[in-house]
């Protein structure tokens, strides 16, 4: 073979080899078109999937407004009205600073609780005053006043909170959120020194036209409770010797030395020669020896009720922004095409459709 034979297969060869491949503009714009009509297909696909999913949660969730458009909130049960209850979020509570939840009721036209609010005059005027939680034993007389039908609200025992309640509002409903203190409310003094004073209750559950204040209405007293020992412990002579060991019951305050002592809204109850010392009893109790041995917090029973504030407007109440009458959101307005199915679907599952 010469050189000229040679040369010319080598140069055959490598022009065969430059032309292989594809030219890549009809090909590529054909695969491209189909892969992004595809995904259209797909995409499509998955909007529809998303677009039912959040119409079947919107049907099925159900949301508070006033008459301006403005959220409550999101509805968690029914009372036995019907009524949708729905949490507040206390974010202005300082003894102590911790957050708790309210369960309120919603009407078309007031806010209502299962706890009441007691005033200390007549058709809810003076004082506002509520139960300590759960307490059966001062009032479980409920709207249809038969002992033991109501009046007693769980939830805030439940979640170690002050007792929550909706009250009268100064300019009538739709009603206040009123919050537990640690005083003692002062009640009017007995007509004769017997009995119950006199004043009114605001049962925001009860069905009514107007506003929900029974009066006159016998308030709650109850025959006493144990004071709180508050005792820290300390020794003599700071010698270690004939000291004493502290009792501090839960709930005791710290005096500015740091030592247990009672908190505030409690008084220390005088006479340590009787041993009565570190002894605390609430403002407005007087302290008196128990039958069979012992002594009693006496007249305590209602508590200071204080007005819970809007925690971007102090001063104005939580529910005071809010204007009646409210309202819920309706189901959404799809499935009523011609030619939509529905299937029935179980608890459990989607079953076999």
């Amino acid at each position: 073979m010469n050189k000229f034979t040679l040369g010319s297969h080598f140069t055959a060869r490598q022009n065969k080899k430059l032309q292989q491949g594809y030219v890549l503009t009809i090909e590529l714009i054909l695969l491209v078109t189909i892969l992004v009509i595809g995904s259209f297909v797909g995409i499509v696909a998955v909007r529809d999937a998303l677009f039912k999913q959040k119409v079947q949660q919107l049907d099925n969730t159900i949301i508070v407004a006033d008459d301006n458009g403005v959220v409550l909130g999101e509805m968690v049960t029914l009372d036995e009205h019907d009524a949708p209850q729905l949490f507040y979020i206390d974010r202005t509570s300082t003894e102590p600073e911790q957050n708790y939840r309210a369960l309120i009721g919603v009407r078309d036209d007031r806010f209502t609780s299962r706890e009441a609010i007691y005033y200390t005059e007549l058709n809810c005027q003076g004082d506002p005053c509520i139960k300590p939680v759960s307490n059966e034993a001062m009032d479980d007389v409920g709207v249809s006043r038969l002992p033991g039908t109501g009046a007693v609200s769980y939830f805030q025992a439940l979640q170690g909170a002050p007792n929550y309640a909706i009250g009268r509002s100064p300019n009538g409903l739709p009603g206040h959120l009123f919050r537990e203190t640690i005083q003692a409310c002062e009640l009017p003094e007995l007509v004769g020194g017997t009995g119950s004073p006199v004043g009114s209750r605001y049962m925001s559950q009860k069905v009514v036209t107007g506003e929900p204040c029974e009066s006159p209405f016998d308030l709650p007293v109850p025959a006493g409770e144990a004071p709180m020992s508050c005792a820290p412990a300390s020794n003599n002579n700071g010698n270690g010797l004939g000291g004493k060991t502290g009792i501090c019951d839960a709930g005791c305050g710290t005096n500015d030395k740091g030592q247990c002592a009672c908190p505030a809204g409690y008084y220390e109850v005088s006479g340590s020669f009787l041993g009565l010392a570190d002894q605390c009893c609430p403002n407005g109790t007087d302290y008196t020896s128990a039958t069979g041995g012992g002594a009693l917090c006496s007249g305590l029973g209602l508590r200071k009720a204080q007005s819970v504030e809007d925690i971007n407007n102090p001063g104005q109440n939580a529910l005071e922004s809010f204007t009646p009458p409210f309202q819920i959101n309706l189901p959404a307005a799809g499935g009523r095409t011609e030619g939509d199915e529905w299937y029935p679907t179980p608890p459990t599952g989607e079953g076999n459709n």
